[in-house]
């Protein structure tokens, strides 16, 4: 039998959230599913359904912010158990096409695994068919990123080596700079990749459409001046969908190697400790050892690894 995909319509709710998994990968729940429908996080129109012979067998759960025209991420991907891997990973990529050619656009995929899924076979196994799906539908660059997270931010000073930094705002002409000044030499996977399609140029305008669109306030974007005035970095302090973030930090090069980063990310904690945020998250790829161990010298401890899937 073919199998067909479409978007869910009024009488699928029952059908999409019957789906569960016991793979050891992050997966949307019925709760979740609901109360984010309610503030236009998932919609009917993005979230879809593979059907063979009439009869669910995949789901695809698009997530964007409230007021988007199209979806941000693919946030659940599940196909239901029987198949091979060769046939789950064509439904899954099938869901993946059917949804870009609706959208306009091919939102990354992100799947979330335990710290120590390396060492799982389940969590290998089903990294290793999504990644297939992924590449056949067109993502085919895959980045693993380590999630951290700072409990009670307020109890954290700032490291007494870092080097005595004063901040003030930016407009977003300055910020576009930085962003593109940063992008030399960085170890960024993302940064890397749009910089090769973009330009600096091109990726700085793109890296501050993003920023800007962020939820929290434009007032945790501060630029970093050294002792001799001179601008050595920045650090954006905004959120996610759910928490505080350190959602950007930047040193520029000819300034790196200086401790730098503690004193920007003890800053971007800091603006969020001073708002009362219980908790500060951020990411950084798996391959950045610099910026991990600058999360680890402030405090942040490792939660989860995400593997994204991008174009």
């Amino acid at each position: 039998m073919s199998v067909t995909f479409r978007s869910a319509d009024g009488d699928d709710l029952e059908a999409l959230l019957a789906f569960s998994t016991d793979e050891p990968v992050s997966w949307i729940g019925a709760d979740r599913y609901r109360a984010e429908s309610a503030t236009r996080n998932y919609r009917p129109e993005w979230s879809w359904l593979a059907l063979r012979d009439g009869r669910p067998v995949g789901r695809a759960l698009w997530w964007g912010s409230a007021g988007a025209e199209a979806p941000s991420t693919l946030d659940d991907l599940l196909v239901a158990p029987g198949p091979s891997d060769d046939e789950r990973t064509a439904i899954a990529a099938g869901l993946i096409a059917a949804g870009a050619a609706a959208f306009g656009s091919l939102p990354e995929w992100i799947v979330d695994v335990a710290v120590d899924w390396h060492a799982d076979e389940a969590a290998v196994a089903a990294v290793g068919w999504r990644a297939g799906a992924a590449r056949a539908a067109g993502l085919g660059r895959m980045t693993e990123r380590v999630s951290v997270a700072l409990e009670a931010p307020s109890g954290h000073a700032q490291p007494v080596s870092t080097p005595a930094l004063r901040f003030r705002g930016g407009d977003d002409e300055e910020f576009e700079d930085l962003f593109a000044g940063v992008a030399v030499g960085s170890l960024d996977a993302h940064t890397l990749a749009a910089v090769a399609e973009l330009g600096s140029r091109g990726a700085a305008a793109d890296d501050l459409a993003f920023y800007r669109s962020l939820p929290g306030s434009r007032d945790g974007w501060r630029v970093a001046l050294d002792a001799d005035g001179l601008v050595v970095g920045f650090v954006i302090a905004t959120r996610t969908a759910y928490d505080a973030a350190i959602s950007s930090i930047g040193v520029l090069p000819q300034h790196r190697g200086r401790g730098v980063v503690d004193g920007l990310l003890a800053e971007g904690v800091r603006v969020h400790a001073e708002a009362g945020a219980p908790r500060v998250v951020g990411t950084t790829d798996a391959t950045n050892t610099p910026m991990r161990r600058a999360f680890e010298r402030a405090g942040f401890v490792v939660t989860k690894r995400r593997i994204v899937f991008e174009h």
